[in-house]
């Protein structure tokens, strides 16, 4: 299973939320939660960047 430590590319944050039960992490394919927050354009109808909770920048999705 994926560990989802990522980090914010401007502050540096750990981004890698709470862990998910084990029981249901197949359902995600991953052991944690993230705390990034997805940024979505009804246009596209999809998340398009995210955003830090931290610092509050964005980035563009790759």
């Amino acid at each position: 299973m994926d560990e989802s430590k990522e980090y914010c590319p401007f502050c540096g944050a750990d981004l890698q939320g709470p862990p998910i039960p084990k029981e249901i992490q197949h359902h995600y394919g991953a052991t944690h939660g993230s705390r990034k927050i997805g940024i979505y354009s009804r246009e596209e109808d999809r998340v398009i960047k995210w955003q830090c909770p931290d610092c509050g920048k964005e980035w563009e999705r790759e």
